[in-house]
């Protein structure tokens, strides 16, 4: 895309179920974040002017109907061109007639024309003399807009791919693309970018959020999963966003509770420490930890509950590695 993402994992930026949940992290009642750390296209416009409007009764004495070879009438033409009355009529034909007795047209560079020729022709149609001579900005809350740069007083803009960016400008240049031109056409674009992530984005919120409810009670403890499954896998924020992104939030949510839970059971018996997820004497400090919140052991007293389901596992752990201690 035009626009940088959100950065790695570096600086211990772990990934967890909170960026699978994404904008769907209420449906499961702030869970997402249990164990990890870490437009519109503006109004409708008015070309054509508000229902108010009307057509000056002298548009009457136009032709309404197209002359040959032509698809527009004479009355179209005015109206397209925002003529209100004759007075403008006739200062913009004096104009036009003015620029074409002082021989200022452009013309075209024909097969055999010099450098000069074809020099003069770029700079009468716009197109810069550097490829930098293309001003891109960055894209303030989604929209192109040149006049507001990136910086601290405009944090919602959105940094560019500078090395896409460059090679763009480099292009346009080639191709001599007018400045106002290839500028229109690349916000455009960086435009459609953002409207197609935000819809992208809406349909994985929604996936996550139906997943999240089809756990039920259990939501928690799966959500649990998740993020033991991507701490001990190591896997990074923009990790996690590649999978929500390329398997679907739902089935990479699934993938990963699966995973964890098969993690946290799964001992290794040998020096006591847990294959993929914490070793015994961690989880034997968390029920030591765990034993003084009372909040947490009033919870555990309830059979379906995840804090329950999280103390037995945490104690199926401890007990294997003190057994593991005595043999």
């Amino acid at each position: 895309m035009a626009f940088e993402g959100d950065g790695g994992a570096a600086g211990g930026d772990v990934g967890g179920a909170a960026d699978l949940v994404g904008g769907a992290a209420g449906a499961a009642g702030g869970a997402a974040d249990g164990g990890a750390s870490g437009g519109d296209a503006g109004g409708e416009g008015g070309a054509g002017g508000g229902a108010g409007d009307q057509t000056p009764e002298w548009f009457g004495n136009v032709s309404d109907k197209p002359g040959e070879g032509e698809t527009a009438s004479n009355r179209d033409w005015l109206s397209s061109k925002g003529f209100k009355d004759l007075d403008t009529l006739v200062k913009s034909y004096r104009e036009a007639e003015t620029t074409i007795r002082a021989g200022n047209k452009v013309k075209l560079p024909g097969a055999d024309a010099k450098p000069e020729e074809i020099s003069a022709f770029r700079t009468a149609i716009g197109v810069p003399e550097k490829a930098d001579g293309y001003e891109i900005a960055a894209i303030p809350n989604g929209k192109f807009d040149p006049s507001q740069p990136e910086g601290p007083d405009n944090p919602k803009n959105i940094p560019m791919n500078e090395p896409l960016v460059a090679a763009l400008r480099e292009s346009a240049i080639k191709h001599g693309a007018p400045k106002a031109a290839f500028e229109g056409l690349f916000g455009d674009f960086v435009k459609l970018q953002l409207e197609e992530a935000a819809a992208q984005t809406a349909k994985q919120d929604a996936l996550a959020s139906d997943w999240v409810k089809a756990q039920g009670a259990k939501a928690d403890e799966q959500l649990a999963h998740v993020n033991t499954a991507a701490r001990s896998l190591g896997f990074s924020k923009a990790d996690m966003a590649g999978l929500r992104n390329g398997l679907g939030a739902d089935r990479a949510l699934t993938i990963l509770a699966k995973l964890g839970a098969g993690m946290a059971e799964d001992v290794m018996l040998t020096g006591g420490s847990n294959r993929f997820g914490i070793s015994g004497a961690e989880a034997q400090a968390e029920i030591d930890k765990l034993k003084g919140d009372a909040d947490f052991q009033a919870k555990v007293m309830k059979k379906d509950s995840p804090e329950r389901a999280r103390w037995d596992r945490l104690n199926k752990i401890a007990a294997d590695y003190h057994a593991a201690k005595e043999s």
